[in-house]
């Protein structure tokens, strides 16, 4: 997103910890509890210092990564053993195998290890220069009819703005089927230092500093265990390249020719650095842009990747507004945020879906948000952020357009970026009370979560006891004044960081919202903030109590 300020920018518009598997480890149950994890094998981590990781995982097949530092300076390549099994102790081996790295590779090593059991707990290690890494753990994708599924959903994680706490609650979870990762995995600023110094202390262009930069945030503890605990589904954003990226450039405030070279050039390196370092199935050769993807969990749930940054996007149509209408360019027809190919694509895994679930991995927000709100018909609705779909409403209307076309249903949209937890209902025309009523979710196709971001924007400035223009209590203002609320469709929100779990079965999908206290030092304090439900068949967001008394009356008043 263009604007670094999320918090104030949501003020504007509404106003308008780390736990190996070692003997005696914790792990968490569902709810946030903790109990011993599993024993652990002899570890040598000088060899292995960035952890472990998994990725992708399909019914049979897993990504496994590793990145392997040589013991001398002379190594010119390092052969790496892999071992996946059944059992922590690794003593039921099910697939192994060597693999070699080196320096063109940032002596990175991804295995896309395969014969799996679906919907098997594994367990994994690798081995070189006599020594072992950490054990880590992942998991496949179920097939057939699961009962449930829960994923753990995170974006925007500024090393330099705040320490990795969600990340350390994450990592102490045992009940999570996979971690959703939707954006601004690092940030490429070198300036912004609030809690801890960018490495390289640059802003990153060139391939050995995108390198840089993932290696030094690879060895934060929290992120390095939720790595090792749990399988990770990861696309990109902006910053993985440059803020405000798009298919051909960025911000001008971020990528000038003169002083950050071509910008061909630095997404290349961007790119490669990125699949070097994340556990992502590599792209197939003639489209190696192309990192949207779908993923199916039985006949449950279909997660749909999108990519909404670099493969499609057109420019922005304006830099640094305060505020636009859908007039000018805004209006055009043809500007994409997705692509045409990928946009057809998308359309055509709606379409071709027969899961009960439709989940979509989105980056910037889809769902309206405006200082003011009118009927689309007016055409006076100003809105806030021209990055987000609001910039793109005719690819949006499209979308809108496809859902209706093939009858899709039970669609739930899982949103970055934004620095902040919101939860909407997606109505094509929020302010007109005969498309959309906010009370009975009348009109609304789907639901959208936007998941707090995990470090980014950092701790909140103290405000006065008296205060009255935190994002929170606007909202609140606004729904109690339904005739003034431009965002009638926007039933929560928080600028806390922290993290989502989506608990889905065949019934319902629920969100829950969990929040840490601050970024700013070490803590292992989270607190569940809301839990929304949404139930099979109905496009609207139930309070998970209301929805719980509603379906067991016999827990009403417990």
């Amino acid at each position: 997103m263009v604007d670094p300020n999320r918090r104030e920018l949501l003020k504007s518009a509404l106003a308008a910890g780390v736990v190996p598997l070692l003997p005696g480890a914790i792990l968490a149950h569902s709810d946030g509890s903790k109990k011993p994890g599993q024993p652990q094998i002899p570890t040598q981590p000088s060899l292995f210092p960035h952890g472990v990781a998994s990725g992708d995982p399909l019914t049979d097949r897993v990504i496994l990564w590793t990145r392997v530092t040589a013991p001398g300076a002379q190594s010119t390549h390092a052969e790496v053993a892999w071992v996946v099994a059944r059992d922590p102790e690794l003593k039921h081996v099910v697939a192994s195998g060597t693999s070699t790295t080196d320096a063109s590779r940032d002596w990175t090593v991804k295995v896309d290890a395969d014969g799996l059991k679906p919907g098997r707990t594994y367990y994994y290690a690798f081995s070189a220069f006599g020594g072992k890494s950490l054990v880590g753990r992942t998991r496949t994708a179920p097939k057939g009819s699961p009962d449930s599924l829960r994923l753990a959903i995170v974006t925007c994680a500024d090393y330099t703005q705040g320490l990795y706490n969600a990340y350390g609650r994450i990592a102490e979870r045992d009940d999570i089927d996979a971690v959703v990762h939707l954006g601004d995995y690092i940030y490429e600023g070198g300036k912004q230092d609030k809690v801890r110094p960018a490495v390289p202390p640059v802003e990153v262009r060139t391939l050995d500093e995108y390198r840089g930069r993932y290696a030094s945030q690879r060895l934060d503890a929290n992120l390095a265990e939720m790595h090792r605990h749990h399988p990770m589904i990861w696309v990109w954003d902006d910053h993985e390249t440059c803020d405000g990226t798009w298919r051909d450039g960025a911000d001008p405030k971020n990528q000038d020719e003169a002083e950050d070279g071509p910008f061909s050039a630095r997404k290349l390196a961007a790119r490669q650095a990125a699949l070097e370092w994340l556990p992502i199935r590599s792209p197939e050769p003639h489209n190696p842009e192309r990192i949207y993807r779908s993923f199916s969990f039985g006949n449950l749930v279909d997660l749909i990747m999108l990519d909404t940054r670099r493969i499609g996007r057109d420019e922005q149509a304006a830099w640094h507004v305060d505020s636009f209408t859908q007039t000018g360019a805004f209006a055009d027809p043809t500007r994409q945020i997705l692509g045409e190919t990928q946009e057809q694509w998308f359309f055509d895994s709606l379409r071709d879906s027969t899961a009960a679930w439709r989940i979509i991995g989105n980056q910037v927000m889809f769902s309206q948000y405006k200082f003011v709100g009118a009927p689309n018909a007016t055409n006076a609705s100003v809105y806030a952020n021209p990055d987000q779909w609001d910039g793109y409403n005719p690819a949006r209307d499209r979308v809108f357009d496809a859902l209706e076309k093939h009858h899709v249903k039970d669609v739930v949209i899982v949103t970055g970026d934004v620095h902040a937890a919101l939860a909407m209902e997606v109505t094509r025309d929020p302010n007109n009370p005969e498309a959309y009523d906010p009370a009975t979710s009348r009109g609304a196709v789907a639901v959208e979560f936007v998941t707090p971001s995990i470090s980014s924007a950092g701790d909140p400035e103290p405000e006065s006891a008296t205060a009255q223009t935190t994002p929170e209590r606007m909202l609140a203002s606004h729904q109690a004044n339904a005739a003034a609320n431009p965002n009638p469709h926007i039933k929560y929100l928080n600028t806390l960081n922290g993290y989502m779990i989506l608990d889905i079965n065949r019934e319902r999908v629920k969100a829950d919202y969990w929040l840490v206290p601050f970024v700013g030092r070490p803590t292992d304090q989270q607190d569940l903030d809301k839990s929304f439900v949404v139930p099979r068949g109905r496009a609207t967001l139930m309070d998970a109590s209301a929805f719980e008394s509603s379906t067991n009356p016999d827990s009403a008043g417990k």
